[in-house]
């Protein structure tokens, strides 16, 4: 009985070289898809509901009004080209100290990053799509979309197991992946605290998972109506060939 014969090495490298493409592809997809839902947070309307819903003027002894202007001062500080430097004090009370506005710079310097990566991954993505339009390689781009989707949903599950083991626990070690120790860390009565408590970071993570599986499902759409529509138009050619 004769062995198996083995794959021809063209083979062998046309599929590695199609693997290794699909794997790039989809991390700038889930890059794109996961990038898009942290920026969405960081929108006025977003901190304006989840601190009316979360009831945060209550538990921060604070009117309504000023939890919403603070808390919009302090997001236009992280995410805006343009903001209004924060209070000292407020009220009389102490506000934002030195430490305060450090760490909200910090934190605005990894969003800027993250929107210059967000974009790239636009960008990247916007010519390979033509591309592979322009090639007829549109499986491949399918392909990519498919894998894309399978890893949002595989971190927003890794996220969801670790938050809902040990929030606190998830919370540090975030922070600690952006953020030297000790920056970041304030007194729970402090005004930074008092006006976006641990549940209003976790209200936020759950809405980035939500607008991550929403984005890798569009993806999975994506692909569904890219397919639909090759198959029209391989249809209408060959009916022309007819």
């Amino acid at each position: 009985m004769s062995a198996p014969a083995s794959e021809h090495p063209a083979t062998a490298r046309s599929r590695a070289t199609a693997f290794a493409e699909t794997g790039v592809a989809a991390v700038l997809w889930a890059a794109l898809v996961i990038g898009s839902a942290v920026l969405a947070l960081t929108f006025p309307v977003y901190t304006s509901v989840a601190s009316q819903s979360l009831g945060v003027s209550q538990t921060a002894g604070l009117p309504a009004a000023d939890v919403l202007r603070l808390s919009g001062q302090v997001r236009a500080l992280v995410a805006d080209d343009e903001f209004e430097p924060l209070p000292a004090t407020f009220q009389g009370q102490p506000a934002f100290d030195s430490a305060a506005v450090n760490h909200l710079m910090d934190v605005r310097a990894v969003l800027g990053a993250a929107r210059f990566a967000t974009g790239i991954a636009a960008l990247l993505l916007a010519t390979y799509t033509g591309l592979c339009v322009m090639q007829g390689r549109v499986d491949r781009l399918r392909a990519g979309m498919r894998a894309a989707a399978v890893v949002c949903a595989v971190c927003v599950v890794l996220a969801v197991v670790a938050a809902l083991t040990d929030f606190s626990s998830f919370f540090a070690w975030f922070h600690g992946l952006f953020f030297k120790s000790g920056t970041w860390t304030f007194p729970a009565g402090s005004l930074l605290i008092r006006l976006f408590p641990e549940r209003f970071w976790a209200l936020a993570g759950a809405a980035w998972g939500a607008l991550v599986l929403l984005g890798g499902g569009a993806l999975l759409l994506a692909s569904r109506l890219t397919r639909a529509a090759q198959a029209r138009l391989f249809a209408s050619r060959m009916a022309n060939n007819v």
